[in-house]
């Protein structure tokens, strides 16, 4: 170093003590209000949560999901998610894992390669550098088995995990709202309905501690509209779209009505021309999905 170096390194102000630095004011997350207000879900999680919400940005706000992939159009097939949740913890994983794949590839070509263990830490499962990240492996071939996702090996890399359809097809993945926009026939358009899982509901940690029970009721009650106005099931009717038990359909409503996400109401029927007085009052149960589930509009009046 020259000697004139030293003098004009000698005439730069000091650098002002790191601890003097004001750092820039931060708006508290919605990890630390939850984490304060006693949510279960883990400081980790909640973290995980806003670190995706926060790289995939306004691309892809809340998640859309189409319909068929929890309502059987066809009444010979069931939809995966009553094929994939048979009320197992594995199916479970299986199911929140979508729902984060869906969030995380926003855009082309709707692929992701972030590892196992940040998975398992985003679905606040025990251990997830070691059990976690087993358990986040075997929920990836049942989505891989159920034609929801594609996994190709990296050398030296995590494996690469690419979207396919909702439906279980194995079609190559595209945003639904777009395709639903560009579909020309009723059934295109059919095919391509979805509903929308609030970012909200993973930022508060709500997604992660959801039981099975729970999660599968409140996507089939998005799926029937429930946020939008009240919902109403035949008897005939829900076994045959959703194949998901009587069990599981009465436990999940008292497993959302318990955590504030829903609320039910018993509505009389409509009396028939020749009612009589005598005549057994015939009601039926309303659903409502509280705020907390709320999301923007859809496009395709879904």
């Amino acid at each position: 170093m020259s000697p004139r170096d030293t003098v004009e390194q000698s005439a730069s102000p000091p650098a002002r003590p790191r601890a003097l630095r004001r750092a820039k004011p931060r708006a508290p997350s919605a990890a630390i209000f939850a984490f304060i207000a006693g949510n279960p879900t883990s400081l980790d999680s909640l973290d995980a949560a806003q670190e995706q919400a926060d790289a995939v940005g306004r691309r892809r706000v809340d998640i859309p999901v189409r319909k068929s992939f929890v309502r059987s159009w066809d009444e010979e097939s069931p939809a995966p998610l009553a094929e994939i949740y048979v009320g197992g913890q594995s199916g479970l994983v299986a199911v929140k894992l979508y729902l984060a794949l869906l969030w995380r590839c926003a855009k082309t070509p709707y692929e992701t390669d972030k590892p196992a263990r940040a998975w398992a830490t985003l679905l606040d499962l025990p251990d997830p550098n070691t059990k976690g990240a087993r358990r986040v492996a075997n929920a990836l071939k049942t989505l891989q088995q159920a034609k929801l996702i594609t996994v190709s090996a990296q050398a030296g890399h995590p494996n690469l995990v690419g979207l396919a359809m909702e439906d279980g097809s194995g079609r190559a993945y595209s945003p639904p709202a777009s395709a639903y926009q560009f579909a020309r026939t009723d059934q295109q358009k059919q095919r391509h309905m979805y509903f929308k899982v609030a970012r909200e509901l993973w930022l508060d940690g709500t997604i992660q501690a959801l039981p099975g029970p729970a999660l599968a009721m409140l996507l089939i009650l998005l799926a029937e509209r429930a946020d939008k106005e009240p919902a109403w099931f035949s008897t005939a009717a829900f076994p045959r779209r959703y194949r998901i038990s009587h069990k599981t359909r009465a436990e999940g409503t008292r497993q959302l009505v318990a955590r504030g996400l829903l609320t039910t109401d018993r509505q009389p029927l409509a009396s028939t021309k020749n009612a009589s007085v005598y005549d057994e009052v015939r009601k039926r149960t309303l659903y409502r999905l509280t705020d907390r589930t709320f999301t923007g509009p859809n496009t395709n009046g879904g």
